[in-house]
C-alpha cells in the first residue's frame, strides 16, 4: 500500500492531542484526588459538628438529649439538603442533572451515649451493627473509620462521665465518589474532542496563506502563467517564499517565451530554403527521370514544410495570451477544417459527417481550425476506404464537447500512454506525430482538453472539450 504523504496538520493534531490528553488525565486524576480528600474533610467536619452539637445539648438540655423532635444539628449547622451522598455534588459544584441524588431532607447521621463502663443510655437512629466497643474511650477527641469501612465516627468524654459517640454511613461518600469519577470522564470525553477540533480548526485557518499559496501554484501549474502571488497581502512567515517564488516564475516565463520564440524563428529560417526548394522542384523542362527524383525531393520539402508550419502553430498556442480569446461560432470553423481535409478524405474514400448545428465557445479562432484539423486528418488517416468520420457537438451548462468519430482500428492499448506525446506516430506509414500534441496543447490553452474513448463497434473517438462563452478557461485549464 502506498504511503500516505506527510501532512503538518494531522501530525500537530497528533502531537496536541496526545498532549492534551496525557494533561488532561493528569489534571483530571490531581482533582480527583483532590476533590475526594475535600469530600472526606468536609465530612468529618459535618461529624465533628454533630458531636459538639451533642455534647453541648448533654450538657445544657439533658432533658431533651438525642430527642429526635429536637434538631440539634440545627442549632450549629442548619439544615442541610440532600443525604450524605446528595450534599457532596452540591458543595463541589457538581450539578450534573444525571447524577442527582434522590430527594431527602437531612443529611444522615447517628449518635449514642454510653456510661464509661459500656452502659446505653440514649440513642438516636443508632445502626443495628454499632455496639459500644471499650477501645472507643482510647479514641476520645479522635475520628476513625470502622474496620469494615461502613461508617465513619467521632467519640468524645460527656459532662457527667459518659462517652458521647457521633457517625455517619459511608454509602454516601462512596456514591459521592462514583459521581466525581463520572463526572470526570464525561467531562473529558467532551473536552478533549472539542479543543482538539478548535486546534484542528485554528491550524487550518493559519495555513490558510499556505493553500492559497497551492491554489496559485496549481493555476500557474495548469497553464495560467501569468499568474502570481499578491506578497503584500501574505503573512509575515511565508512573504519571503511567496517573493522568491514570484522571482522564480518570472525566471520560468521568460524561459518559456523566449524558447517559444526561438521555435518560431527555426520553424521560418526552414521555411525560406524550404519553399526555394519547392520553386526549383516545380520548374518545367526536365526528363522524366530528373522528374522523378524532384518530385520525391518536392515531397519531402513538402513534409518539412509541414512539420515547420506545425511547429510555429505550436509555438503560437503554448504562448496563448487569454486575451485574444473571443466568442467565436464552432459552425464556419469545423466547417473550414472539413473543407481542408476533404481531398485527403476523397483520395481515401471515406466521408465526412458535419454536425448538425454549431456551438459559441470562447477561442482564438485560427488555432481552434488546426486543432481539428489534425484531429480530422488523423481520423481519415486511420479510417478504412467506404466509412465515415462523424462530428458531433453536445453542450452543457459549462462546457462544449466536439467528438471526432471514425471506424477504424482504434488505438492498441499499448499505444494509450504516448497517444498524446509529441513525435509519436500510430500510423503504419509513419509521420512527424505532432498532431495529437498540437491539437491537445491548443485546447489546454483555451482551458480545455482532448480525451480519447473507443468507439463502439471498433474505432477511436477524440472529444476536444472547451469551455463554453462566459466561463472562465483558467477554472478548467491544465498543464500544456
Amino acid at each position: 500500500m502506498a504511503n500516505r504523504p506527510p501532512s503538518l496538520r494531522r501530525r500537530f493534531a497528533l502531537w496536541l492531542g496526545l498532549v492534551i490528553v496525557l494533561g488532561a488525565v493528569a489534571l483530571r486524576l490531581s482533582h480527583y484526588r483532590t476533590t475526594i480528600a475535600t469530600l472526606a474533610r468536609d465530612l468529618d467536619v459535618q461529624l465533628w459538628s454533630r458531636l459538639a452539637a451533642v455534647k453541648a445539648q448533654e450538657r445544657f438540655a439533658p432533658d431533651t438529649l438525642l430527642d429526635p423532635h429536637v434538631r440539634t444539628a440545627g442549632f450549629f449547622l442548619g439544615d442541610l439538603p440532600g443525604d450524605a451522598c446528595g450534599a457532596v455534588p452540591r458543595v463541589l459544584g457538581l450539578a450534573l442533572p444525571w447524577l442527582e441524588p434522590p430527594n431527602s431532607t437531612t443529611i444522615a447521621w447517628f449518635a449514642g451515649v454510653w456510661k464509661a463502663d459500656g452502659t446505653p443510655l440514649d440513642n438516636l437512629d443508632l445502626p443495628a451493627d454499632i455496639r459500644f466497643d471499650p477501645a472507643w474511650s482510647q479514641q476520645r477527641d479522635t475520628l476513625w473509620t470502622t474496620p469494615a469501612g461502613t461508617y465513619r465516627l467521632a467519640a468524645t468524654a460527656g459532662a457527667h462521665d459518659t462517652l458521647l459517640v457521633a457517625g455517619m454511613p459511608l454509602a454516601g461518600l462512596v456514591a459521592a465518589e462514583r459521581r466525581v469519577a463520572w463526572h470526570q470522564v464525561v467531562t473529558f470525553a467532551v473536552w478533549v474532542p472539542l479543543v482538539i477540533g478548535t486546534a484542528w480548526y485554528l491550524l487550518s485557518r493559519g495555513l490558510a496563506p499556505a493553500a492559497r499559496l497551492a491554489a496559485i501554484a496549481g493555476r500557474i501549474r495548469a497553464g495560467h502563467f501569468d499568474e502570481r502571488i499578491d506578497v503584500q497581502h501574505t503573512d509575515t512567515e511565508f512573504r519571503e517564499a511567496a517573493a522568491a517564488l514570484n522571482a522564480m516564475l518570472d525566471r520560468l516565463e521568460t524561459i518559456r517565451v523566449s524558447q517559444s520564440r526561438f521555435n518560431a524563428d527555426v520553424a521560418h529560417q526552414l521555411l525560406n530554403p524550404v519553399h526555394a526548394i519547392l520553386l526549383e522542384t516545380d520548374a518545367p523542362g526536365r526528363d522524366d527521370h530528373h522528374d522523378s527524383r524532384l518530385r520525391r525531393i518536392g515531397g519531402l520539402a513538402h513534409r518539412i514544410e509541414s512539420l515547420c508550419e506545425t511547429l510555429l502553430t505550436y509555438s503560437r498556442s503554448a504562448a496563448l495570451d487569454e486575451a485574444r480569446l473571443r466568442a467565436v461560432d464552432l459552425e464556419p470553423i469545423l466547417a473550414a477544417a472539413l473543407d481542408r481535409t476533404l481531398a485527403q478524405a476523397a483520395e481515401r474514400g471515406v466521408t465526412l459527417v458535419p454536425p448538425a448545428a454549431g456551438a459559441i465557445v470562447k477561442g482564438d479562432a485560427g488555432l481552434l481550425e488546426e486543432a481539428f484539423v489534425n484531429l480530422l486528418g488523423n481520423a481519415v488517416d486511420h479510417s478504412p476506404a467506404g466509412s465515415r468520420v462523424a462530428v458531433t457537438i453536445t453542450l452543457d451548462d459549462k462546457a462544449c464537447r466536439v467528438a471526432i468519430i471514425d471506424h477504424g482500428p482504434g488505438v492498441a492499448s499499448a499505444e494509450l500512454p504516448n497517444l498524446f506525446s509529441r513525435f509519436h506516430s500510430g500510423r503504419p506509414e509513419g509521420g512527424h506525430g505532432i498532431g495529437l500534441a498540437l491539437a491537445r496543447v491548443i485546447a489546454r490553452s483555451h482551458g480545455g482538453d482532448i480525451t480519447h474513448a473507443p468507439t463502439p463497434g471498433g474505432g477511436a473517438t477524440f472529444i476536444l472539450e472547451l469551455p463554453r462563452f462566459g466561463t472562465a478557461p483558467a477554472a478548467c485549464m491544465k498543464a500544456v
